[in-house]
C-alpha cells in the first residue's frame, strides 16, 4: 500500500493496464489453444472427394473439422463450381478474415509493452519534479521530505518495466501462434489449388 501511495496516480494506471493486458493475454491464449490445426486428414478427404467430383462430401468434411481451418476450407470449396480463380479469391479473402479474427487483442499487448515504460518515465520525471519542489520550498530539507518524490520516481520506473517486459513476451508468443496458424492456412490453400488444377487438367484419379 505504501508503494501504491508513493507511486501516485501513474502507478495506479499501470496496475489497471496490467490487469487489462493479463485478461487479454489469457483470453487470447485460451482461444488460440482451442484452434484445430493438423489438417492432414481433412486434406486427404478433400483431395479424394474433389477428384471424384463430390464437392458436397468435401464441404461436409470441412464442416465436421470445424475451427479456423474448417471455415477456411469451406470458403474455398463453396466456390469450386465457379473455377480455380474464384476459389483462389475466396481463400485469399478468408485468409484475411481469419488473420483479423486471430490477431484480435494483440494490439493491446503491443501498446502496453510500448506505453508502460513511457508511463514509468513520466512517473520518474514527476517524482523528481516533486523532489526538487521540496528542495526549493524548504531552506533546509531532510531525506524524509524528499522520500515521497524520489519514491514515486523509483517505483513508477520499476513498475513500467515490470509491466512492459511480460507484455512484450506475451505479444510475441501469441503473434507466433497466429503466424503458425496462418502459415498452415496458406499451405492448405496451395494444396487445394493444386488439387483443382490437376482435376481441371484431367489428371487420373488417385
Amino acid at each position: 500500500m505504501l508503494q501504491l501511495q508513493q507511486g501516485g496516480w501513474i502507478l495506479v494506471f499501470l496496475l489497471l493496464l496490467t490487469l487489462y493486458a493479463a485478461y487479454v493475454f489469457f483470453e487470447r491464449y485460451l482461444a488460440l489453444r482451442r484452434e484445430k490445426i493438423g489438417g492432414e486428414r481433412l486434406m486427404r478427404e478433400v483431395d479424394a472427394s474433389v477428384r471424384r467430383g463430390q464437392v458436397e462430401v468435401a464441404l461436409e468434411a470441412a464442416r465436421a473439422h470445424g475451427g479456423t481451418l474448417g471455415r477456411f476450407m469451406l470458403a474455398g470449396l463453396a466456390r469450386v463450381p465457379f473455377g480455380v480463380t474464384a476459389v483462389d479469391a475466396a481463400l485469399k479473402a478468408a485468409l484475411l478474415e481469419e488473420e483479423s479474427r486471430l490477431a484480435r487483442g494483440l494490439g493491446v499487448l503491443s501498446v502496453t509493452a510500448q506505453v508502460a515504460p513511457l508511463l514509468g518515465l513520466l512517473g520518474t520525471v514527476s517524482g523528481m519534479i516533486r523532489a526538487f519542489n521540496v528542495l526549493a520550498s524548504q531552506g533546509q530539507t531532510t531525506a524524509k521530505l524528499l522520500a515521497g518524490g524520489i519514491g514515486e520516481a523509483l517505483f513508477t520506473t520499476a513498475a513500467g518495466l515490470i509491466v512492459a517486459i511480460p507484455a512484450l513476451i506475451a505479444y510475441h508468443y501469441l503473434a507466433g501462434r497466429v503466424d503458425d496458424i496462418l502459415s498452415e492456412l496458406e499451405q492448405r490453400r496451395e494444396e487445394l489449388l493444386g488439387i483443382l488444377a490437376e482435376v481441371r487438367n484431367g489428371e487420373p484419379q488417385a
